[in-house]
């Protein structure tokens, strides 16, 4: 496949409204080139699509046509390429690239891979359309500019012609006068109506290759949409990545040396014990205390962003972790064969840690309950308890922040909570 490029031309290289100004411009020059060497093209095409029909009438003849098909198809995919750059080149259209077919050693396949491919149908549409095309452009061009050209040098040669004269449709110019009137009015078609009609053809000419030579619209989708999920699974893996980088450094950096310094603090509340300063002693192990805190608060953090269980041993493992940490019995049953990717476990291992804090702040339950199962690439995560329901995303609680973080890896939550319980929250997300 050709790499997509945008399909809209540079500002800079669009020709001038202004047709004086656009003759003092190599756009408009080039572009006239464009228009003119349409032929080149058409011709190239026009033996391509013989080729292809030549090879699809021997198909019926014991297959011989099949060389003549493949190969037509290669060359015409190799020469719509030629196309999309001779218009980047001379006029500064970027045409996006369409899918080659798919040819391989088998002849069979090849074969019904050319004809059943879309974007060679409507190469030899373009191709087609061309020869026509490119007559009209090669006459008109050269009509728009040699005309102005030999009408301005009229007062040079007239005279040289037979009878000294030249009739220009009902006008006879037999005079230097009138000969330099119409010197003029050639001057002024080619300065403001030829640029305006080079305009003119030019986006007759990219119209139609741009309908033909362009992926179709919903090619151009899908290939958009395919771009769009990979940039956003590299922007979650990215995230992920940098979420286990905090906790690897808080836990080997911070968290150490907050350790040490308590046991810092506990020697030397032990020392001023020993020397009879119990009042400093005293603010020694309240500063242990709080050091000792924080050491709680900072594993508590570390553990919500990735523990490391999680990545050593699975979510089963790290959710029956988060089980046993519950205020009331949580059941886990997890099957997640193969593994999803560490950006997916992280999301689930999220989900269900803040479901299940929810569940011991909110639902006043007895008991809980968490099935994770995987179904071919897509995850499925439910959180079950027998509280008091009520719980709605709607009203900006934490459900919102958990949908939101499913929602980016192309998943959905939803929640069943009616009033008076039970509340059941279904997660869906693509593993892939």
């Amino acid at each position: 496949m050709d790499n997509p490029r945008p399909t809209a031309a540079p500002e800079s290289r669009s020709l001038l409204r202004n047709p004086l100004r656009a003759l003092r411009t190599p756009e408009l020059w080039l572009a006239s080139a464009h228009l003119a060497t349409d032929g080149a093209m058409a011709l190239a095409g026009f033996a391509v699509l013989a080729l292809l029909a030549t090879g699809i009438m021997l198909l019926p003849v014991a297959l011989t046509g099949i060389p003549l098909v493949v190969g037509a198809g290669w060359a015409l995919h190799q020469l719509a390429r030629a196309e999309r750059s001779r218009f980047a080149v001379l006029t500064g259209v970027e045409i996006a690239g369409q899918q080659a077919p798919e040819l391989s050693m088998r002849p069979l396949q090849s074969t019904a891979s050319v004809l059943g491919s879309e974007p060679v149908w409507r190469q030899a549409a373009y191709f087609t359309l061309l020869m026509p095309v490119s007559l009209l452009n090669f006459f008109a061009v050269a009509l728009l500019w040699a005309g102005p050209v030999m009408l301005a040098l009229l007062p040079l040669y007239y005279l040289g012609l037979p009878d000294g004269q030249a009739a220009i449709g009902p006008l006879v110019v037999d005079n230097p006068l009138t000969a330099l009137a119409v010197a003029a009015m050639g001057l002024l078609f080619g300065a403001t109506v030829s640029p305006l009609a080079v305009r003119a053809l030019l986006a007759m000419d990219t119209g139609i290759a741009r309908a033909l030579l362009a992926p179709g619209r919903d090619v151009e989708l899908t290939r958009r949409v395919e771009y769009l999920t990979q940039s956003r699974a590299r922007a979650m893996d990215a995230a992920e990545a940098e979420r286990r980088r905090i906790e690897r450094d808080l836990h080997d950096g911070a968290q150490q040396r907050l350790v040490a310094m308590a046991m810092t603090l506990g020697r030397v509340s032990s020392r001023l014990k020993g020397s009879g300063q119990e009042a400093t002693a005293e603010l020694v192990d309240s500063a242990r205390d709080e050091a000792r805190q924080a050491i709680v608060e900072l594993r508590d953090l570390t553990r919500g962003l990735h523990p490391p269980v999680l990545t050593d041993r699975g979510l089963d493992a790290a959710l029956s972790a988060v089980a046993a940490r519950s205020p009331i019995p949580v059941t886990v049953d997890v099957e997640v064969e193969p593994r999803p990717s560490a950006t997916v476990e992280g999301a689930a291992y999220f989900v269900v840690t803040e479901a299940l804090a929810n569940v011991g702040k909110h639902s006043a339950a007895t008991s809980a309950w968490v099935l994770v199962r995987r179904i071919g690439d897509r995850l499925m995560v439910t959180i079950g308890d027998d509280g008091i329901g009520g719980a709605d995303p709607a009203r900006g609680s934490g459900l919102t922040g958990l949908a939101d973080r499913v929602a980016g890896l192309d998943g959905k939550l939803t929640v069943t909570s009616p009033v008076g319980g039970p509340t059941m929250i279904e997660v869906e997300m693509q593993c892939a």
